[in-house]
């Protein structure tokens, strides 16, 4: 879970596959795969206009021709330090079952979309793909910087927290990035609807030991320093827990949001859980990579996308 070694690159043949491909470039210097895989999927029976435009009489597959205009493109601005196996693939299908199934075929580690922002598109493929795709994702926005330095990992104590934050020491350990937690304390408004500076007074101070105290235990249960990583907290009374963590993360000059997929094992319910879907939105401009336990979703997976 905690090894990058086969990264998967989701191209549309928007503008944003520049970003991504420059993203990827940065990224793959930092982690060193073994493999990058950059991946388009061509709707069965839909030629883009612009290739229909460029090329009025063609006679080779058009699967062939986004190939031979991806590699250009992936030769231009794809050019790592580090010796990488680069393979291009342009597979017909649909886009969230094609993209969950090759993760599941190839042993893919990291896949890594995009989030637009100035591009078209709304981002629906991503809200669908992230939660059943058995990888671990990072999704990225055009504007991203590409450093590295401070990892924000999104702490609530609980298994899910202690995948980000093995994730956010791996980063740590390739990147020598520096890596902080935040607990978003949720509490519903109508436990204080009369609320007033004393009673604001001793909210804070039962948060604050509440947290502290979570937070002492969990790193002990899973054998961390809890001195060795600075630990936040702030309170939720109106469901904005992704709102908060992306400001804390502004605040602290995070480069990338670290949180664990809670997915559950029944059917209905083998979703990614609202923060992390939030933090996909386009508005929200720094990487999010959102930490996925393979062995969690293959079951449903082989059960829904069987083996042909």
């Amino acid at each position: 879970m905690y090894q990058l070694n086969h990264v998967l690159v989701t191209l549309d043949l928007s503008d944003m596959d520049d970003s991504l491909i420059r993203y990827t470039n940065f990224l793959v210097d930092k982690i060193k795969p073994d493999s990058v895989t950059f991946l388009h999927v061509l709707r069965p029976y839909e030629i883009p206009k612009d290739i229909i435009e460029a090329f009025p009489h063609l006679d080779e597959p058009v699967a062939d021709v986004i190939r031979e205009g991806l590699q250009e493109k992936i030769d231009d601005l794809f050019t790592p330090e580090s010796d990488v196996k680069t393979t291009i693939k342009v597979q017909e299908g649909y886009p969230t079952e094609t993209i969950v199934k090759f993760t599941q075929k190839n042993d893919i580690t990291l896949t890594l979309m995009g989030k637009k922002m100035g591009y078209e598109g709304r981002g629906s493929i991503v809200r669908k793909v992230l939660g059943i795709i058995p990888s671990s994702v990072m999704l990225v926005s055009e504007t991203a910087h590409r450093e590295i330095k401070n990892v924000l990992v999104r702490m609530d104590f609980s298994k899910m927290s202690e995948m980000a934050l093995k994730m956010a020491l791996r980063l740590k350990e390739l990147t020598g990035s520096e890596v902080l937690c935040h607990h978003v304390h949720k509490l519903p408004l109508n436990y204080f609807p009369q609320s007033n500076p004393e009673q604001d007074k001793r909210l804070q101070q039962y948060v604050e030991k509440h947290s502290n105290k979570e937070f002492q235990k969990f790193m002990k249960r899973f054998k961390y320093n809890a001195d060795e990583i600075p630990f936040s907290y702030s309170l939720d009374i109106e469901n904005e827990e992704a709102q908060i963590l992306y400001s804390r993360a502004l605040a602290v000059s995070a480069d990338m949001i670290v949180i664990g997929s809670k997915i559950k094992s029944e059917l209905a319910d083998i979703i990614v859980d609202t923060t992390s879907e939030k933090l996909a939105a386009p508005d929200k401009n720094i990487p999010v990579f959102i930490v996925k336990d393979r062995k969690q979703t293959m079951g449903f997976l082989k059960a829904l996308f069987p083996k042909k």
